[in-house]
Formats: structure tokens, C-alpha cells, sequence
């Protein structure tokens, strides 16, 4: 890889995979590679799924892209269809290419249709690689630690001084991450993000969600945010609902669709919208649908966390396990990189958190409870033996 720029912040551990199947990843010489980390954690329906697959080779021989002024059918298809997912019905969509984009997208509508000056977010919240929520301009963000407050509770309830201290007058969008905690895994009250909401909608401000990590099943629920009783204006998705091609997805309410009509918006990239990247969102989630994966999402993971709590009852390394469907983290008191190169050496896949002592497993929704429980048997085997 001598001509790659490799900046991502990670170690590159195989440069030779050549073939994927559902939740498995082969090498050039022919290993296996249990893959709980799906991508980056993209593909919801597995690797090279036939389906998926089949749907890009049709709309491959009939149209990829168009431009300004022409449009494809597939796209008020399926935007109808992800509208339904988030009872955003009488809304609108826009597809286009990454998570950080749709982000992006949706803060620039925000902006646009708001009179308040300021934007309020988790200090542990991670928004994208680009744009105004990667930057946040201090001038412009009020950010929020809502795990060091001084509620008398283990997380923030909106009782404490410094939630009471927030310039909710000033305030005129929320944007919100809910859960992925910038991959460590943390979960607000549903209090606070109530009480935040409330603020925020009798102001006349947006609601943002950023489901890029949270979205399409991976949460047991279709979206992070359907775990709180939040009504949002804006959700962004990505990841999931390309399985692997780079599509996003920014949806509207329909009362945020009217107020944007009322202003002077512009908004335009050469891949605004194409059939291509629509039809692949479109495919997703019929597939997730027709086998309900996420039901299967939600009750695979409560078992695969309640087995790893059993784990950490027998285990003096395992400070935490914290997790929603199949985004989990393991939380350790240590050893995080020498367990998971030991799990690479034995073919599994799966994240460490940078800067931090976390495991992090987010494997297809269609992985097999087979494959979770042999990686289990081999964590137990590493703890039992004290990492020896």
C-alpha cells in the first residue's frame, strides 16, 4: 500500500482481503475473518449481499446518475418509503453521499429556517468529518457535559445548576447523537433529552438527529432516537442504509419542508439525489423489513449483552458492558489492545476505541448467534487466562 494515504487514525492489519460473504472476510491465501465490526459499521444486511448486489447491476444497466434539472422515479420511491420509518410522512428527502454530508445537509436547512443564534450539543457527540458540526465554532455552539453535572443521579436528569445555566433563549437547534457517544457507547437520560426538546420546540427551534451510526437497525430499533420520546425535525442517516455503497439520506419534517420553502436555500453537489445510490436505500429496507431483522436486532443483542454480563461477573478485567441491539462496547480495566490483536491473530475482527480501554461490536444484523457465541468462547478463554 505504498501509494495509499492512510489517514484514518487506525492501523492497517490486512492489506490482502479479496472476498466477503455476509459477516465474513477471506484473504488472498484463503483465511477467515469473522467480521464484528461490519465495515465501518455499514454493512446492516451483510457483506455482499445477493440482494443488494442484484439491485445495483439492474439499475446499473438502466440509469447511475442524473443532473439538475431530470430526475429517476426510484428516488420518490424509496423517499416515501424511509419518510414511513420516522412517521415523517408528508416530508421530505434528500439522498446524497456520506453521514457526514447528511449532517452537514441538515445543519445548513437548520440554519437557514432559525432565528436563535445558537446550536447546543453533547460534549461526547461526534458529527462528521466536515463542516459546521466538525468545527463548531465556539461563537456559535453551546456544548453540553451532561455526564459531570451536579444532578443527584448517574447521569443528568435537567435537575442541576448547569442545565439550568444553558441560554435556552438563545438556542434554536439541538443536535443530537443518540448513543454512539463518539464510539464509546453512552446513553443520555430520556429526562434531559425530553427536557431539551421541550425547550427547543416551544422556542420555534429544530430538533436535529444524527443517526449515522444509530440508524437502521443497529439500535433494536429502526433509529436511536425512537428510544426516547423525541418527535425530531431532522434526522440524517448514512451507513446502514447504503450497506457499504456511500449514500446518505437527510430527511424533513413536512413543517420543516414548508418553513424551507419561505426561504432562499441552495444546495448542490454532482451526486444530489442520483438513482443509483436511491435504489440501494431503497433495497435496504425491504430487505430489513421482509426479514424483520430488527426485532432480530433487539432480542440477538439483549442476549449476546446479557452473556457478556455474565462474563463480567466471573472477570476482574471487564469494568463495563454498555450497549442497544448490536452496538455494543466492552468496556476494560485494561489490556483493550492486547485483547484485540489476540482476537485478530484468532480471526475476529471488531473495534478499539482510540484513546480508550473499549472493545466495540457492531456486527451485521444478519450474523449468525453461532459466530457471537464462538467469539464469546474465545473472549472467556483470553480472560480466564489472564492474558497469559
Amino acid at each position: 500500500m505504498r501509494n495509499i494515504i492512510w489517514s484514518i487514525g487506525y492501523n492497517l492489519k490486512i492489506n490482502n482481503i479479496v472476498k466477503a460473504e455476509n459477516c465474513y472476510l477471506y484473504d488472498s491465501s484463503g483465511k477467515q475473518y469473522l467480521d464484528l465490526e461490519s465495515g465501518v459499521w455499514c454493512t446492516n444486511v451483510g457483506h455482499c449481499n445477493s440482494e443488494v448486489n442484484e439491485t445495483i447491476k439492474t439499475q446499473i444497466d438502466k440509469i447511475i446518475h442524473t443532473g439538475y434539472c431530470y430526475a429517476n422515479p426510484i428516488i420518490e420511491i424509496a423517499a416515501k418509503k424511509i419518510l414511513q420509518l420516522v412517521n415523517m410522512e408528508g416530508g421530505k428527502c434528500e439522498f446524497i453521499c456520506s453521514g457526514s454530508e447528511a449532517v452537514e445537509y441538515g445543519m445548513r436547512i437548520s440554519k437557514a429556517i432559525t432565528k436563535q443564534p445558537l446550536t447546543l450539543a453533547f460534549s461526547d457527540s461526534y458529527f462528521g468529518a466536515y463542516g459546521m458540526a466538525q468545527k463548531r465554532d465556539e461563537k456559535e455552539w453551546v456544548i453540553y457535559d451532561w455526564q459531570n453535572c451536579s444532578c443527584d443521579s448517574d447521569i443528568c436528569v435537567g435537575e442541576c445548576k448547569e442545565f439550568k445555566n444553558l441560554p435556552f433563549d438563545k438556542i434554536g437547534v439541538f443536535l443530537f447523537e443518540p448513543g454512539s457517544s463518539s464510539g464509546l457507547i453512552r446513553f443520555p437520560s430520556k429526562s434531559i433529552i425530553t427536557k431539551i426538546s421541550n425547550k427547543i420546540k416551544n422556542n420555534n427551534g429544530i430538533v436535529v438527529v444524527n443517526e449515522i451510526t444509530t440508524g437502521v437497525g443497529r439500535t433494536g430499533k429502526w433509529f436511536g432516537f425512537q428510544h426516547y420520546d423525541l418527535e425530531p425535525d431532522i434526522v440524517a442517516i448514512g451507513k446502514g442504509i447504503g450497506n457499504g455503497y456511500p449514500v446518505s439520506v437527510t430527511m424533513i419534517s413536512k413543517e420543516v419542508s414548508k418553513k424551507l420553502e419561505k426561504v432562499h436555500f441552495l444546495y448542490a453537489q454532482s451526486h444530489q439525489n442520483d438513482p443509483l445510490g436511491a435504489s440501494v436505500a431503497n433495497k435496504v429496507v425491504d430487505i430489513i423489513l421482509e426479514r424483520d431483522l430488527i426485532d432480530r436486532s433487539c432480542k440477538l443483542g439483549k442476549t449476546i449483552i446479557d452473556k457478556l454480563n455474565v462474563l463480567k461477573s466471573n472477570s476482574s478485567l471487564i469494568k463495563e458492558v454498555r450497549g442497544r441491539g448490536l452496538m455494543i462496547a466492552i468496556e476494560l480495566y485494561e489490556n483493550a489492545s492486547f485483547i484485540q490483536n489476540k482476537l485478530f491473530e484468532a480471526g475476529f475482527i471488531l473495534t478499539k476505541r482510540n484513546n480508550s480501554e473499549i472493545l466495540r461490536i457492531d456486527p451485521a444484523l444478519t450474523i449468525e448467534e453461532k459466530d457471537l457465541d464462538r467469539f464469546l468462547e474465545r473472549v472467556t478463554e483470553l480472560l480466564q487466562n489472564r492474558l497469559s
